[in-house]
């Protein structure tokens, strides 16, 4: 009795390496070429004043962006939502994943994606409770949150419940 289960416990565990086998030889993700990935490219009349190939190349207050194995990226300053002056969505994105470069404006600015809402150079998905509900979009389709208390005291309920909102914004 003692000898059937030692050969059903081997055999599963030759099953396992098997299968452990057979799957290890397979990624387990969708492997991506990176010569396929079009990175969005800055506009034509633009010079990259310093080349990276990594953030640690960059004066201090500037990242890499677009730097691969192959080619070196341009040192570039990460832009927070509202700040003008980016040239690549990706500027944008480091400091918020929602936003992204608007680049039709007379000065190209960082706004936050459709459905987020501006307030305190963060992008919310949805207003927070120190602020009306509804928020107020413009022409341009820029929308932001209006407050209903005054700034000070809207700062301190964020540094309050910065936990429980943290959730909310980028």
């Amino acid at each position: 009795m003692m000898f059937v289960g030692r050969v059903q416990l081997q055999l599963g565990l030759i099953l396992c390496v098997l299968i452990i086998a057979v799957w290890g030889s397979t990624p387990w993700y969708q492997a991506r070429d990176a010569s396929s990935a079009a990175p969005q490219q800055a506009p034509f009349n633009f010079r990259c004043e310093t080349e990276c190939s990594t953030t640690m190349d960059c004066a201090t207050g500037l990242s890499c962006f677009q730097a691969t194995a192959d080619s070196n990226g341009c040192c570039l300053k990460a832009l927070k939502p509202n700040e003008t002056g980016c040239l690549i969505d990706d500027q944008c994105k480091r400091a918020c994943e929602s936003t992204h470069c608007d680049s039709t404006q007379s000065q190209p600015r960082c706004l936050c994606d459709t459905g987020r809402h501006f307030l305190f150079n963060k992008c919310w998905k949805k207003c927070p409770e120190f602020a009306h509900p509804e928020p107020v979009v413009d022409a341009t389709g820029f929308s932001q949150c209006v407050l209903k208390v005054d700034s000070k005291t809207a700062m301190n309920y964020m540094r309050r419940f910065r936990r429980q909102m943290r959730s909310n914004f980028c």
